[in-house]
């Protein structure tokens, strides 16, 4: 056991310790044969050839040594390793109206969990509960609630919205229930712009601002070919500074067209300190597989080292306690009878 940091609450039994040491040690000296004839017996007769003849004596004296140390509220601190299992994952959403946009998914195939609230991407519905095509947004809620449902209850998630706006729905919880309800409503957040910069910038003060003793990951979806500014770049390199994980989850158009230039500069950047899963259909159940393959890349145990503080004062009484039991042991049950023994048999020689 290493320990370090020794810390006293308290000085004053030492008091005692001096005291008792000095009266003794006075009854020694100078009266140990007219006011205290016993000490002059336990000195004359105790041998000097080992501690058996006074162990009585020995024990007592450890007993009142330790009984006003256990009284001085010692502590330490030590260094142990644990293993860890716990993640916290800050999931960053965009809500911007392209995630309105229609997948190839058919509404009465599958049975999304919430109704649909938000209006077409282009155009109008006069009950977008019934648009026979799922949107992107709320194939993108499905597996995110597939992804809460998967995590160990040790696990705490943060939830954050975003289009030309930042929405903090959520910050690090274990109460998925809650989050869940975040998620449900959703609906109302999908709408115009797409500030991935500012939505970064939160998401990194956040972690900051709240430091906690789990692994952290970040996961960003977003359907944004956006443009690597200066702005973004800075919030880029932020993130690639914190020991946290980082995970892009890019919805490609479904347009056929090939990856623009803007988009092609702003994964190249997050590859060089992050994880980029490209969901070319979002209809084929690529999302969840990539979300099923962060829950595979996280779910891995790791050692935590941690301050343990150990009440050295309460070690000390137990020891006292029993020393005090075995001095008892041996003045009524064992020493007492084997020196009387021991000195009948010396007589007889």
């Amino acid at each position: 056991m290493n320990l370090s940091a020794i810390t006293v609450g308290t000085w004053w039994p030492i008091a005692l310790v001096f005291l008792a040491a000095g009266v003794l040690l006075f009854a020694w000296l100078r009266m140990s044969g007219t006011l205290f004839p016993d000490l002059g017996v336990v000195r004359d007769t105790a041998t000097a050839a080992g501690i058996a003849d006074r162990l009585p004596l020995v024990l007592g004296t450890l007993i009142c040594l330790l009984l006003p140390l256990s009284l001085m509220n010692i502590s330490a601190t030590r260094m142990v390793e644990v293993d860890r299992h716990a993640r916290d994952f800050l999931v960053i959403v965009d809500t911007s109206r392209s995630m309105r946009e229609n997948t190839a998914l058919l509404r009465k195939e599958y049975q999304p969990v919430y109704p649909r609230k938000a209006d077409l991407y282009v155009g109008q519905s006069d009950d977008p509960e019934n648009i026979p095509n799922l949107g992107r947004y709320e194939v993108a809620r499905t597996s995110l609630l597939q992804f809460l449902a998967s995590r160990n209850e040790v696990d705490r998630i943060g939830l954050i919205y975003f289009n030309s706006m930042v929405y903090l729905m959520s910050g690090f919880t274990s109460n998925f229930d809650f989050v869940e309800r975040q998620l449900a409503g959703m609906d109302p957040y999908v709408t115009f712009g797409t500030n991935m910069r500012w939505a970064l910038q939160q998401a990194l003060d956040l972690v900051e601002r709240y430091p906690g003793r789990n692994r952290r990951a970040i996961i960003l979806l977003t359907d944004a070919e956006a443009r690597n500014t200066e702005d973004l770049q800075l919030q880029l390199a932020r993130a690639r500074k914190l020991d946290i994980a980082f995970y892009l989850l890019w919805i490609q158009p479904e347009t056929g067209e090939a990856e623009s230039p803007l988009a092609t500069e702003f994964l190249r950047t997050v590859r060089e300190f992050g994880s980029v899963f490209t969901i070319d259909e979002i209809s084929e159940g690529f999302l969840d597989d990539a979300f099923g393959e962060i829950s595979q890349l996280e779910d891995y145990a790791y050692r935590e080292a941690r301050h343990q503080r150990v009440d050295l004062s309460r070690i000390v009484l137990s020891m006292s306690l029993w020393l005090s039991l075995l001095w008892v042991l041996c003045q009524g049950t064992l020493w007492t009878p084997l020196r009387k023994l021991a000195s009948t048999g010396s007589g007889h020689v």
